[in-house]
């Protein structure tokens, strides 16, 4: 039997303030140059250095100290001022700040930047730099939760870095795609776009003159993400733990690195190592002054220290940094920072306090149309309406859950509609050759409009499809994508039955769900799948099982199962149809659920 992980795309656990931080450094650091540098520059070195140098130098600074970066930008800007830069030293001067903006959270000002810098390379008659200013005002509207406009500048990013023969700008855009197809769930998609970001870096590294470069190590953390995501979660590790080593691992990419590493060490049931990486994340030196990236590590630290149990710590955390969003008026990162409040507020049983605050987020998620945020706020809250036994409640939930998922993938659909009209290039051949001997690589899909708003590195999953170490990321992804929809259209093509299990584990220790796991492993058939769905959703495909037969399994699994869930234990299920889906399979089975649960509740009464 072979267990794999699939996430939902109807659903996402993961919370969007956790993320926060993270989806900051992989948006941000993809544009430091691949020099190699000490963490340190005295001012004395620094003075010595060429402009470009100095450039070059405050680009590799700026995602792992912002506040530093932008001390000597703003030196540079009066040495400009005084005696003018040559106009690719005057642009790329306007590049490093536009990216320090980003890292610095001020994203507005990284439009606006980016907007001038491109106008100015028509003025300057330097096209070719356009398509870095163009990355980097499609990171920022990413920050300003604007990614149907997001998607399209990058995609134009793109296709001006070929058009321009910009190796550089080619592989930031490229990166940058594979970074929201992961996100969006199309681990194909973006272990394809990945594999051509490999390709494509040696040739990118030889480029003059030298703009902007992706470094390795975010190749790696890209990788893991994927790997990740895709339920690898041991390979992933190991690629995390390797970014620690590199020269670029300090400042706020290293805390991020160890909130990663944290993350990952939850899903495995191992709080010993999360609280270690924790702590680790805590002694890195910060970048003095920096309220905006102190307030994004407390609220990924709020986000452990909830899972480890500390949940004193993880409420003086995420206070710390709602205080400074709603201060900076940075509402979309302030309603997050209240979803996970309002998380903190359950776990200490302050139903009262969580429930308002979930009430005053979903309207103005739904205000704003952050579709995306009210599917994982009405599971919330569904969850909560479950566990008190308060079952129609529950169900409502899940129906306006799904209906908030109809709307966001109308809004994925309106974005490739877009992209259609914006591009005279077919999405589904978007690879022109930029140099004929050496860029060749096959088309990409157009990657479509980022799922959780300031996703982290991806879905973050708590049981692994175990492949060989060998195996690239790539055909880790493909195999398990491949698995689960062979199984479906298999069943659809011979006309045989199969039945979707849905366990809720929410209930259940971290440390627990692994025991449960190779528990049902060992008692089902070895045709039979276990997915995991998200982190508190395991589902289980039995080709060959009717609902009847589906019964039987649940009996047998009940006994095994039970004694780790301090509720009574409740399956859905759903019969495959011709027309479903896994998601739709997923819905029905939830929706069957809540049903029997609603029906067992008015039985009693």
């Amino acid at each position: 039997m072979l267990l794999l992980s699939v996430p939902s795309h109807i659903y996402r656990l993961m919370s969007p303030l956790m993320t926060i931080f993270f989806t900051a450094i992989l948006l941000t650091t993809n544009i430091a140059p691949a020099i190699s540098a000490t963490s340190e520059m005295s001012q004395q070195d620094f003075e010595a250095k060429t402009i470009n140098q100095k450039l070059d130098y405050i680009a590799w600074l700026s995602p792992q100290y912002p506040n530093r970066a932008k001390a000597l930008i703003e030196q540079l800007e009066v040495s400009h001022q005084h005696n003018s830069f040559s106009d690719t030293l005057f642009l790329k001067l306007q590049l490093v700040s536009c990216f320090n903006f980003i890292d610095s959270g001020q994203n507005e000002h990284a439009v606006e930047i980016a907007k001038q810098g491109a106008d100015n390379t028509k003025i300057m008659r330097m096209d070719q730099a356009k398509p870095y200013f163009l990355a980097c005002e499609a990171s920022a509207y990413d920050f300003l939760g604007k990614y149907a406009l997001s998607t399209l500048i990058n995609e134009e990013a793109i296709k001006l870095a070929k058009q321009y023969n910009q190796p550089q700008a080619l592989l930031l855009g490229t990166v940058a795609r594979s970074l929201r197809e992961n996100i969006n769930g199309n681990y194909a998609q973006a272990s394809e776009s990945i594999k051509v970001a490999k390709e494509l870096y040696p040739i990118a590294k030889q480029q003059l003159p030298f703009w902007y470069m992706v470094p390795a190590p975010y190749l790696k953390m890209i990788m893991s993400n994927l790997l990740y995501s895709s339920g690898d979660e041991e390979t992933a590790l190991e690629y995390a733990k390797e970014i620690l080593n590199d020269p670029q691992t300090n400042g706020a990419i290293a805390t991020g690195t160890a909130f990663y590493l944290a993350r990952i060490s939850l899903s495995l049931g191992d709080l010993a190592t999360a609280e270690q990486y924790l702590n680790q994340s805590k002694q890195i030196s910060p970048d003095v002054g920096n309220h905006h990236n102190q307030a994004m590590f407390d609220a990924q630290t709020a986000y452990i220290e909830l899972h480890l149990g500390n949940l004193d710590a993880a409420e003086m955390a995420i206070n710390k940094s709602l205080r400074h969003f709603i201060d900076t008026f940075d509402d979309l990162k302030a309603m997050r920072a209240k979803r996970t409040l309002s998380q903190i507020y359950f776990a200490q049983h302050k139903d009262s306090e969580a429930l308002s605050l979930m009430t005053e987020i979903i309207k103005q998620a739904e205000n704003s149309a952050q579709y995306f945020d009210l599917i994982e706020f009405h599971q919330i809250l569904s969850d909560y309406y479950e566990q008190q036994g308060q079952f129609e409640l529950a169900l409502k939930q899940q129906k306006l859950k799904f209906n908030a998922g109809q709307k966001a993938n109308e809004q994925l659909s309106n974005s490739r509609i877009a992209q259609i009209k914006a591009s005279r290039e077919p999405i589904e051949n978007l690879s022109n050759e930029i140099n004929a001997s050496s860029l060749m690589f096959q088309a990409q899909n157009v990657a479509l409009l980022s799922l959780g708003i300031f996703i982290l590195l991806a879905s973050f999953v708590a049981f692994i499809y175990r492949k060989p170490k060998s195996n690239t990321p790539s055909e880790s992804v493909n195999d398990a994508l491949q698995q689960v929809d062979a199984i479906l259209s298999k069943a659809k093509q011979s006309h045989y039955p199969l039945t979707l299990l849905l366990l809720g584990t929410r209930q259940m220790r971290a440390v627990d769900i692994a025991i449960v796991q190779q528990k049902i492993q060992h008692t089902l058939r070895e045709q039979d799948k276990i997915l995991r769905i998200e982190d508190d959703r395991m589902a289980i495909l039995l080709p060959f099982a009717s609902e009847e037969g589906a019964q039987k399994v649940i009996s047998q699994l009940t006994p095994i199962i039970q004694p780790y869930l301090s509720i009574k234990l409740n399956f859905g299920s759903a019969s495959l149809q011709q027309l479903d889906t896994l998601e739709s399979l997923i819905k029905r089975a939830e929706l069957n659920k809540l049903g029997k649960l609603q029906k067992q509740q008015q039985g009693v009464k």
